[in-house]
């Protein structure tokens, strides 16, 4: 058994005018929540897909720390290189707009001082 984490985890801060900002390290500026799922989509996209196997799983999270909110789907990646799992009534070869849309969702809800956690965990069985 072999397990991945692609963890991002930013504490929700303002910005000069007053918008959302995402500081996701330590030696970049923040970024604004268009530009943190265009990041995740890359994470997606570089890492996390082309590591998938058959018969892996993978489980996207986000999760608010307080008050305690939290999305969790979980997909199996099957032999024909399809999806299936929660959310999707039929097998999907790109789960990549499903991704976006959990994350995005979310990101709309949070607010400055919120301590938000993005998660991709890749089970290999």
């Amino acid at each position: 058994m072999f397990e991945a984490l692609f963890r991002i985890v930013v504490q929700v801060k303002t910005d000069e005018q007053g918008q959302r900002a995402f500081p996701v390290t330590n030696d970049r500026p923040a970024v604004n929540e268009n530009e943190l799922i265009s990041l995740l989509a890359s994470v997606y996209q570089e890492e996390v897909y082309p590591m998938l196997r058959a018969d892996d799983t993978l489980t996207v999270t986000a999760h608010l720390d307080v008050p305690t909110r939290e999305v969790e789907r979980t997909f199996r990646f099957r032999q024909d290189r399809l999806f299936e799992g929660e959310g999707i009534p039929q097998p999907l070869a790109d789960l990549q707009p499903l991704v976006h849309g959990v994350y995005e969702q979310f990101i709309l809800q949070v607010v400055p001082g919120d301590v938000l956690t993005l998660t991709f965990h890749v089970d290999h069985s």
